[in-house]
C-alpha cells in the first residue's frame, strides 16, 4: 500500500498520475482515484490529499486570469499583533510591495480593515517594530485545520512607507535573510518540521507541493519524503 510520501513523490515525478488526477472533476472522484491507486491514508491524510488534488481546478483558473501586479516573495515573517491584540503562530507567508498573505488562528473578514505588527532586525541583536495597515481582500480557512489564511492589501506600498521613514526595506531584507538561514540550518527537514519551522499547517506544505513551489525528494529508498536544504533556496528573495 502506498503512503503519504508516495503521494507527494508521484505529484512531483509521475506525469501519468498527475494527468489522471487532473481529470477528476469532483472530490468523490478524487477520493475514489486515490483509493484505486492503492494509497493507505489516515482519514485526515485522505481528506488532505483530496483537497490537494482539487487545487488543480483552481490553478487552471489562476493560469487563465492572473490578477497579480507585483511579484510576491515567500518570507515566513512572524506577526506579533493583529489589530492591536497579541497573537501566537501567526505568519506572513508571502509579501509584495502592495500586499501580503497571512496565516493565523484568527479569522478575518473580507473588506474589513486590518493592522499587523511585525518585528524586523535593526542591527546586530536589535529589533524594531513596524505596523502595516490595509484591508482584507479575501479570507478562507485552511482545510482540515483551525488555521485561517487571508490576502491583505496595504494602505500604502512598502516603497512609499520606506521613503516616509515608516518602514525599512533594508531591515525587511535582513530579517528575511536571517529567517532563511535559520530554516536552512538542517540538511533535511521533514514535512512536519518544515511546517512547524515556518509556522504553517502541514496541509499548506502539501498544497505548495501541488503548486510546484516545493520539490520534495526521497533521501533514500524506503525513507520518508524530506525537503533538502538546497530546495529551500527558492524561498529566498531576490
Amino acid at each position: 500500500m502506498k503512503s503519504a510520501s508516495n503521494f507527494l513523490d508521484q505529484l512531483q515525478n509521475d506525469p501519468v498520475f498527475i494527468k489522471h488526477a487532473k481529470a477528476c472533476n469532483t472530490d468523490e472522484e478524487r477520493k475514489n482515484f486515490l483509493l484505486k491507486e492503492g494509497f493507505a491514508f489516515s482519514p485526515e491524510e485522505l481528506n488532505g490529499a483530496v483537497k490537494c488534488l482539487s487545487f488543480f481546478d483552481k490553478s487552471k483558473k489562476v493560469e487563465r486570469v492572473n490578477l497579480r501586479k507585483n511579484k510576491r516573495y515567500d518570507v515566513f515573517l512572524s506577526i506579533s499583533e493583529i489589530d492591536g491584540k497579541p497573537v501566537n503562530q501567526a505568519v506572513i507567508v508571502d509579501i509584495s510591495s502592495w500586499g501580503a498573505k497571512i496565516e493565523s488562528e484568527i479569522p478575518l473578514k473580507p473588506e474589513s480593515s486590518v493592522e499587523l505588527s511585525i518585528s524586523l532586525l535593526d542591527g546586530p541583536g536589535q529589533k524594531k517594530d513596524y505596523r502595516l495597515s490595509g484591508k482584507v481582500l479575501w479570507a478562507a480557512q485552511v482545510p482540515i485545520s483551525r488555521r485561517n489564511q487571508a490576502g491583505m492589501q496595504f494602505q500604502s506600498s512598502l516603497d512609499q512607507l520606506n521613503e516616509s521613514g515608516k518602514f525599512s526595506l533594508t531591515n525587511l531584507q535582513s530579517t528575511i535573510d536571517s529567517r532563511h538561514r535559520d530554516i536552512a540550518e538542517k540538511e533535511f527537514l521533514s514535512i512536519k518540521e518544515f511546517a512547524d519551522t515556518v509556522g504553517v499547517h502541514w496541509f499548506t506544505v502539501w498544497r505548495w507541493t501541488v503548486e510546484r513551489r516545493i520539490q520534495f525528494k526521497q533521501v533514500k529508498s524506503g525513507c520518508k519524503i524530506m525537503i533538502p536544504r538546497s530546495e529551500l533556496a527558492q524561498f529566498q528573495t531576490a
